[in-house]
């Protein structure tokens, strides 16, 4: 359960370090990890929601590149907690 709450909280500084209105597939492909670990540590589908839409909201208001770069390191961070 500590690990899902530093993905998001990860996830959430990440994002918010930075300021495209489609997610690019990097940020996708992190979320996904995200949503998983999320689910299988038993965190609550509304909760998962809201951090969901959170993290679209982010994830639009920066540029196409900053978004991937980001994207990129929180999906090799993700993949360290595993």
């Amino acid at each position: 359960m500590k690990k899902i709450y530093f993905a998001l909280t990860i996830s959430s500084l990440l994002l918010s370090a930075c300021s495209s209105n489609k997610m690019p597939k990097e940020c996708e492909e992190s979320w996904q990890q995200i949503e998983k670990m999320a689910k299988t540590s038993g965190i609550p589908e509304e909760a998962i929601n809201n951090q969901k839409k959170a993290f679209e909201d982010e994830v639009n208001k920066m540029g196409k590149e900053e978004a991937t770069k980001v994207c990129k390191t929180q999906t090799a961070i993700l993949g360290m907690v595993k």
